[in-house]
């Protein structure tokens, strides 16, 4: 769904590995309005902290889905197992674990808690790797301070 992102927006997409952005997924929408809202006269840096932004309310529903679908699968699991050894006392604890492993809802409930724990390691890692980026931006531009300052004392080795 690119066709209403503008070329020039969508190379900035892909700067930030947004290659197939998809204006019917959430986050992408956002970021493609974050960006277009800062426009084109946007520096790196700007965008940078800007999609920090963005991916940090993000990250922090990323969270909140993560800690619930845990706590849903455990919840689910505690239920089940204790229910199993009411009804027969004489079950292990282990074949109750499995026997409630087994159960559809325990699948997925585990597969929803394990898609949201991964969702939230991801939002962690670009927000990392955004800090590493707005860090690399803001070294880029001092060697350019110190280079331009260089130049305009004379000092270059250009003759």
């Amino acid at each position: 769904m690119t066709g209403q992102i503008p070329p020039a927006l969508l190379d900035v997409l892909r700067d930030i590995g947004m290659d197939a952005p998809d204006l019917a997924v959430p986050l992408h929408a956002k970021v493609v309005e974050t960006l277009r809202r800062l426009g084109p006269g946007a520096t790196r840096g700007m965008r940078i902290v800007a999609l920090q932004y963005d991916f940090g309310w993000e990250h922090e529903e990323a969270g909140r889905t993560f800690a619930k679908a845990k706590a849903d699968y455990e919840h689910f699991m505690a239920k089940t197992k204790t229910r199993l050894l009411v009804e027969d006392p004489k079950l292990s604890v282990a074949k109750a674990e499995a026997f409630a492993e087994a159960e559809d809802d325990a699948y997925r409930l585990k597969l929803e808690y394990l898609l949201a724990e991964q969702r939230e390691r991801s939002m962690r890692q670009f927000l990392q790797t955004l800090k590493s980026d707005l860090d690399n931006h803001r070294t880029d531009r001092a060697d350019r301070r110190i280079a331009d300052q260089a130049h305009a004392d004379g000092i270059g080795g250009h003759a």
